[in-house]
């Protein structure tokens, strides 16, 4: 379980509010710092945040 107000990085903690106030279609002073979310929860939080910084450029990747 991660809770918000254990987030050290506060740039980040603002993001992963932003985007949890978005999902649930409310203010960010809505989601308490006491807020938890998963484990999963939380990676597919930071997966949907990754995804609109670089959606579909795979050229650095050296799979490819």
């Amino acid at each position: 379980m991660i809770r918000i107000r254990e987030i050290i990085d506060p740039e980040l903690r603002r993001r992963i509010v932003d985007v949890l106030a978005d999902r649930r279609g409310c203010s960010p002073a809505a989601i308490p710092e006491w807020f938890e979310l998963d484990d999963a929860d939380f990676v597919d939080l930071l997966n949907d945040m990754k995804g609109g910084d670089d959606a579909g450029d795979f050229r650095d990747d050296l799979r490819m």
